[in-house]
């Protein structure tokens, strides 16, 4: 089992529908069970489960016809770092708003770590949380890519700061590039309904409690 199995409950390989939100309970069915966690657990499932949501609306809506295996570009070493390249941006827009990242940055700091997350262990949270802060708290430059994107680079030969930096120079023209195959709508469109799956599997699992 990959890494995304375990923790994302979603096989990249398999094409058929999934459910990340299913896999999760059906992997720990305690979790499933909102009334019977600590307030800060619960919490913690209700945005585990928007990551999961919006995760997965990515890799179906977006990733795999438009970048995958599947798709015109043929999931080829291009066509994966033009994925993250884009992916980047948007992250790295959203946190262009100084006050949102401020509030991220003073919720995360005070998170109640006392979760009893069944698939990850204390140890890893807390490395979570100071790796998030450590994040956020950098600027999304570009210079950071290579820390999202280092396999896809490496494999593609930008393994030398200077090939790295040269590469740097062409990444705006790359997500520009990336947004025009994309296109704009398509992007609205796949905040639009992630943002709506991911409402819709908070609510029917608040109304479990």
């Amino acid at each position: 089992m990959g890494e995304g199995e375990r923790t994302h409950f979603f096989a990249m390989g398999t094409f058929e529908e999934q459910s990340g939100v299913a896999g999760l309970f059906r992997a720990c069915p305690r979790l499933a069970r909102p009334a019977a966690l600590n307030r800060p657990t619960a919490a913690f499932v209700v945005g585990y489960l928007t990551h999961l949501v919006m995760d997965e609306t990515w890799i179906t809506a977006i990733y795999r016809p438009f970048f995958g295996e599947r798709s015109p570009l043929g999931g080829d070493l291009r066509a994966n770092i033009m994925d993250r390249a884009l992916q980047f941006a948007m992250d790295g827009e959203r946190r262009r708003d100084r006050a949102l990242v401020a509030h991220v940055l003073d919720e995360v700091s005070r998170s109640d770590l006392g979760l009893e997350i069944d698939f990850i262990d204390a140890d890893t949270l807390r490395r979570w949380q100071e790796l998030i802060l450590q994040v956020i708290n950098h600027p999304p430059n570009w210079e950071r890519f290579r820390y999202v994107a280092g396999r896809q680079l490496g494999e593609a030969g930008i393994k030398s700061e200077g090939a790295f930096q040269e590469f740097l120079r062409s990444l705006p023209d790359l997500v520009d590039e990336t947004l025009r195959y994309l296109t704009p709508e398509r992007v609205q469109a796949f905040m639009e309904d992630s943002l709506n799956r991911s409402l819709e599997a908070v609510k029917e699992y608040l109304e479990c409690a």
